[in-house]
């Protein structure tokens, strides 16, 4: 594995316990990624498929040829196309004079700590393409209305959001991020209104009965990397750095150490305070532990001065990282070169062999409405779950109450879900996470500039992986 740094004292690292593996080599091609921080499946069914195809990631400057300007519609483009909901409608738009289905949606924009604003800029390209293109909810029009928090962390202003939907009278809520929707959630469930997507980080947003969430959170993006290091790739040794936020240690450790254990590999851990302006120290004891693999628990504004640390350490090992880190801006402040070999997780197919329309229209959907906005970030959660949201109120038609709603995912079994996994609820695939509908990832290396090989080779079932190796999973903190 190259050249290795004499491992340090215990006081640096906590370690775990030792376990057996082989190292193997990684090979590389060049394939389209779809990102993200994201079916049930039996035990005899396999935890990936194959890839085939290679192509390039759209960047925020990049458009599918021939583009969608204005004027033209991108339904257009591709009616009568299989897709999640069936085929392409004929373009078509909702009576703007009716009433509103009303949907909250509720996000962190800006600030240091947590903060997405490609989920806010998605949600809104998505009602827009329903609206224009869609014909609303049954001909009428939804209307978001956006509650975005000033400060991730105070759970007043997440109370504040909750009260604020329930005056509204909407009929669900569409998640973005936040590190406080815990009581956000606490205040829908008295009001029985259902949350929907985003990016779920805290036990709320993956255990309540009235939340279903289409993306893995940080428990599978663990789950998935040391399915790929130690079984796939053979690591003996892992080092993980996780930054100290209950949830976030929680997955690192009860999830991706968990596994990586089980499979027979040794866990170094290394935390990092969640507010840091170095990461060089973590960085540093996580390569002198001399691993075979570093999982890295950090996303935002970490994301690039830990890729930095490890890229000056000049790391041999293999490094994996969530799926927000992989966004072009982020990967440009480091330069590409210095980061090539990385692997992220993501929650989208990056061989698209189903033939279906989801992607491209998604792609084409984001250059139209959400111009500049790099579309192969965590936009993708935000646009899937604006879909499947609208899917389900289509099908229940625009007078459909809270109610009717949480019954439709709650009892949705394989579901198809825009551009992602199937979804299946209620607790059917994670008993512990029941409102985890779709943790299935998929794992894609770096290759080049916006050059992403699915290294993975198709899905990795992170509750088959859960289930086969007896690890009883607990909610996070």
């Amino acid at each position: 594995m190259g050249s290795r740094r004499t491992a340090p004292s215990t006081e640096s690292v906590r370690h775990r316990r030792h376990g057996t593996g082989r190292w193997a080599a990684r090979g590389a091609v060049a394939l389209a990624m779809a990102m993200v921080l994201g079916v049930s499946a039996s035990c005899s069914e396999p935890e990936s498929t194959s890839a085939s195809t290679t192509t390039a990631l759209p960047t925020s400057n990049d458009s599918v040829e021939p583009g969608v300007g204005d004027g033209v519609t991108v339904t257009s483009r591709f009616t009568g196309a299989p897709w999640f909901d069936g085929t392409v409608p004929e373009p078509r738009a909702a009576d703007a004079s009716a009433a509103p289905v009303k949907i909250g949606f509720t996000n962190v924009d800006s600030g240091p700590i947590g903060a997405l604003p490609e989920l806010h800029a998605a949600a809104d390209a998505a009602v827009a393409l329903i609206n224009t293109e869609l014909g609303g909810v049954g001909g009428r029009p939804i209307e978001l209305v956006p509650c975005i928090l000033s400060n991730p962390l105070s759970a007043d202003e997440a109370q504040a959001c909750g009260r604020q939907f329930a005056a509204a009278d909407v009929v669900a809520v569409l998640g973005g991020i936040g590190l406080s929707n815990g009581a956000l959630i606490d205040v829908l469930e008295q009001n029985g209104i259902p949350f929907i997507g985003g990016i779920p980080l805290n036990s709320p947003e993956m255990t309540n009965p009235l939340s279903f969430q289409f993306s893995g959170g940080s428990p599978g993006a663990f789950v998935a990397f040391a399915q790929d290091a130690v079984e796939r790739q053979g690591a003996k040794k892992i080092a993980v750095l996780f930054a100290e936020y209950p949830a976030i240690q929680d997955a690192a450790l009860n999830y991706g150490a968990a596994v990586a254990e089980k499979l027979g590999a040794e866990v170094v851990e290394v935390p990092f305070p969640m507010v840091s302006q170095d990461y060089s120290a973590a960085a540093q004891k996580a390569a002198e532990s001399n691993p075979d693999a570093i999982f890295v628990g950090a996303a935002d504004l970490a994301c690039a001065p830990i890729m930095q640390a490890l890229s000056d350490l000049k790391t041999t090992a293999q490094v994996y990282m969530v799926g927000a880190c992989a966004d072009a801006k982020q990967i440009d402040k480091v330069g590409v070169d210095n980061v090539v070999g990385y692997r992220f997780n993501v929650e989208g197919r990056i061989d698209q062999s189903d033939k279906l329309a989801d992607t491209e229209l998604y792609t084409l959907a984001m250059e139209k409405y959400a111009p500049g906005t790099n579309s192969r970030s965590a936009a993708t959660v935000g646009f899937r779950s604006a879909m499947n949201l609208w899917a389900v109120l289509n099908r229940l038609g625009p007078d459909a109450t809270s109610e009717k709603v949480i019954e439709a995912f709650a009892s949705a079994r394989n579901a198809p879900s825009f551009d992602g996994h199937p979804y299946s609820c209620g607790g059917t695939l994670i008993p512990a996470l029941p409102a985890m509908c779709a943790p299935q990832e998929v794992i894609a290396e770096l290759r080049g500039p916006s050059q992403f090989e699915e290294a993975s080779e198709g899905w990795i079932d992170v509750p088959a992986v859960l289930q086969r190796l007896n690890i009883a999973a607990q909610p996070p903190g």
